[in-house]
């Protein structure tokens, strides 16, 4: 990879210190440092991988939140470094959210045909595998009625256009500084509704899962927000459940509360409707 940037004078200058960073999963992370002060982050994954996250950098290189994009080759890439911190102090949930929907959801862009994965896969079909996954972990730490209600929820998510998401928007992946989002990194393809990263973010801590910190950050969404809110975050949550499961078992607690809390606002805004006839 250096002989590479040094041999296509990607970064104009040269190379001082390179240090490696916690990487994903699958990927590699380095930051380097040039002569002329300038400093990048270096990641290598697997080749689509690399090709989704410097399209996504391409599509919104517009947005404050996100890296500049410098260089992409096949298997790995170069962005600016941004500093922050994804462990540091931050904001409380809903100004988290309110600077996440103005600096990047908002920027979102429907997909064009011929894009390839919404051909061959719907939301509808994305969200039955979703849930379906989560199921298979949450098992018996949720009645079976509530795998039957989210699988209800799903079939009944209205028909929506497709924009070009993050995918992975939580704040495993938000930089920090000063207690302020300055950062949003590690996008995953995926085609689906703005409102799916906003509730992913809002569903990714256990602190502040209630309806006033959404009900907050949505003052300042300017997408389509579904008629049936409360089942897309029942969605979100139900997802998330299984990650802690399997990630951060020490917060299970906090997000069967928040289940039982959402739930009950699901039902209670229903049985609104049928009295009212709707």
């Amino acid at each position: 990879m250096i002989d590479e940037l040094l041999r296509e004078n990607v970064l104009g200058s040269e190379i001082i210190t390179w240090d490696h960073l916690r990487g994903g999963t699958s990927s590699a992370v380095a930051k380097i440092q040039c002569e002329d002060g300038k400093t990048y982050v270096v990641k290598g994954n697997e080749a689509n991988l690399i090709y989704w996250e410097a399209t996504f950098l391409r599509f919104y290189k517009d947005s404050a939140l996100l890296p500049r994009l410098v260089y992409d080759a096949k298997d790995y890439l170069v962005y600016t470094f941004m500093k922050g911190d994804t462990l540091g102090a931050r904001s409380e949930k809903a100004k988290m959210l309110q600077d996440l929907t103005v600096g990047l959801i908002n920027e979102y862009k429907p997909i064009m045909r011929g894009w390839g994965w919404h051909e061959k896969f719907t939301w509808h079909k994305f969200l039955q595998q979703e849930i379906m996954g989560a199921e298979a972990i949450i098992g018996k730490h949720l009645p079976n009625e509530d795998a039957v209600l989210v699988r209800k929820v799903v079939k009944d998510q209205p028909r929506e256009r497709l924009y070009f998401l993050h995918g992975d928007c939580g704040v495993h992946n938000f930089l920090f500084q000063d207690g302020q989002l300055c950062g949003v990194i590690d996008p995953l393809h995926l085609f689906g509704p703005p409102m799916y990263d906003l509730i992913f973010a809002f569903c990714s801590s256990p602190d502040s899962l209630d309806e006033k910190t959404l009900q907050d950050a949505l003052l300042f969404f300017n997408g389509e927000i579904p008629g049936e809110l409360y089942g897309s975050v029942l969605i979100g949550l139900y997802i998330r459940i299984a990650r802690c499961l399997l990630h951060h078992p020490e917060d299970l607690a906090a997000y069967l509360e928040a289940w039982t809390y959402w739930k009950a606002l699901y039902y209670s805004l229903n049985l609104q409707l049928k009295c009212n006839g709707n």
